[in-house]
């Protein structure tokens, strides 16, 4: 090959990376927020391999009438005189609440929810919200943002970082896989 074809060849290929790039760096931000959220709901554990601080287990406030109190979980606990008589009650803004003692990991288990590690999930909600949200032009630069798609999820996920620490966060080996994609595009796209 003489120099002015493999210089055609390389500007080929330069011009080609350039254009595909912003859809291999979605890929990866993509990979790389599955893998995180995997981590953190099936072990628990931070960026650095830590476990998450536990659930409260500071006594807590509720009524039948919160949106993730089930009727059943209501009835189990207040449904009879003798029930009600147990607990401790109080007024809040003209509204009658009960104390659950054992705080957020004992509702948390009364719903059968997972209390062995904090895995951020009730519904599904939070996990469901978060999601690659740049966009193709920041991508074309090599940065990729992973949030949340609403300010409502935003201000949950950011009270709940400032109570368990970093949570958005990806591990060595999470950064190892994104890189790698990266890496065999680049690898493939220069062996073309």
């Amino acid at each position: 090959m003489r120099s002015e074809e493999a210089i055609k060849h390389m500007t080929e290929i330069i011009n080609s990376s350039v254009s595909e790039f912003s859809t291999v760096m979605l890929q990866a931000a993509q990979t790389g927020n599955t893998l995180m959220k995997q981590r953190i709901t099936e072990t628990g554990k931070d960026a650095e391999g830590n476990y998450f601080p536990p659930y409260s287990t500071k006594p807590m406030l509720a009524n039948c009438s919160s949106k993730y109190m089930t009727q059943a979980i209501c009835n189990s606990l207040t449904g009879t005189k003798e029930k009600r008589a147990e607990l401790k009650w109080v007024t809040v803004n003209g509204a009658k609440l009960f104390e659950i003692d054992g705080g957020y990991k004992e509702f948390r288990n009364l719903h059968g929810r997972r209390i062995d590690f904090v895995d951020f999930v009730w519904s599904g909600e939070l996990m469901g919200n978060i999601q690659v949200v740049s966009e193709q032009g920041e991508h074309k630069t090599g940065r990729a943002r992973i949030s949340t798609m609403s300010d409502e999820k935003n201000e949950i996920l950011s009270g709940l970082t400032d109570k368990k620490g970093e949570i958005l966060m990806f591990s060595e080996s999470e950064i190892n896989d994104v890189s790698e994609i990266i890496e065999t595009w680049l690898a493939e796209k220069w062996n073309e």
